[in-house]
């Protein structure tokens, strides 16, 4: 069971980084739309967000094993 939830936490992690590592890219690439950009840099943020929260779940996880 405890595999099973690192495992799961592990892979969310996993897949948030993804998704945060796709934001920035896109927030690199060059443009001259002025809104386009601080929708990338919206969306950056929000999955930067979300990568944190998924991280600290995560550690937390392991932090319940230690004790």
């Amino acid at each position: 069971m405890v595999d099973n939830e690192r495992q799961r936490l592990l892979d969310e992690y996993a897949a948030k980084s993804r998704a945060y590592s796709d934001a920035v890219e896109r927030l690199r690439r060059p443009t001259n739309d002025v809104e386009a950009f601080i929708r990338a840099l919206a969306e950056t943020g929000a999955a930067h967000r979300a990568c944190e929260r998924s991280r600290i779940q995560f550690d937390n996880h392991l932090a319940q094993l230690s004790v």
